[in-house]
């Protein structure tokens, strides 16, 4: 009896692991090439998770290019270690979702979050050399401008982000905005190649949890802002060794 209930209490604490399941990224048609623009097969893979009791959606060995995609409750994405995730080079493959531009969004969204050994590669001096471009041509109106976040989310809550390498960003590596519930843990952020390029940015968010993470970029390693409250820092440091909340 008492097996029963532990087992019943661990269901409801952790509702999305009781009914997980795991989606290999090709059987969507999602191609590891690092050519191919995968960004509507990743969303269709996403929604049709979410709309199916949630689960893990698993990329293997390869590279897996992409513009922006939704995240949606109840789904993981899962790199393994060899899987890169690239983000596209024109900026018009990026939306205006969460209130920037971002490779990875959510917005009122639950029990989502990104995990493995693999890679999140924002390709940002291929992009920013195509925001260049077009703006040189008279093509690129302000909003275009803007440096496209790797990961921005909005209003969601339960939120955990493990293990992944978060490289090559030409903005934001997180932004996190009236956000609860998040778990930041083992992660490496190394943007060194664009200007714009931070790490961890909250917003008006609580209850958030850093621990066990190098962050190295050329913007302040982290940022909070406007009434965030609850936020914990344990063991992450920048090159020099120090924590990144000083």
């Amino acid at each position: 009896m008492k097996k029963l209930k532990v087992i019943l209490l661990l269901i409801i604490a952790f509702p999305l692991l009781a009914g997980a399941k795991d989606y290999k990224a090709s059987l969507f048609g999602i191609l590891s090439d690092g050519v191919t623009n995968n960004t509507r097969s990743i969303q269709k893979a996403i929604d049709f998770i979410h709309e199916n009791g949630g689960g893990r959606l698993v990329f293997y060995v390869g590279r897996y290019v992409t513009g922006s995609i939704l995240l949606k409750s109840n789904v993981i994405l899962k790199l393994e270690e060899g899987a890169v995730l690239v983000g596209a080079s024109s900026i018009y493959d990026y939306n205006d979702t969460a209130k920037i531009k971002a490779l990875i969004s959510a917005d009122g969204q639950k029990n989502i979050g990104i995990s493995g050994k693999g890679v999140i590669d924002g390709n940002g001096p291929a992009l920013l050399e195509n925001i260049a471009m077009l703006q040189k041509k008279g093509y690129a109106g302000q909003k275009d401008l803007a440096n496209a976040a790797l990961m921005a989310f909005t209003n969601c809550a339960n939120i955990k982000i493990d293990s992944v390498n978060l490289w090559n960003g030409c903005g934001k590596a997180q932004l996190f905005d009236h956000c609860r519930d998040v778990s930041v843990e083992n992660i490496n952020i190394t943007s060194k190649q664009a200007r714009g390029a931070g790490g961890i940015l909250i917003l008006k968010s609580e209850k958030i949890a850093i621990k066990d993470s190098y962050i190295d970029v050329l913007q302040r390693p982290l940022l909070e802002a406007l009434q965030s409250t609850n936020i914990r820092v344990d063991r992450t440091i920048d090159p020099r060794g120090k924590s990144i909340r000083e």
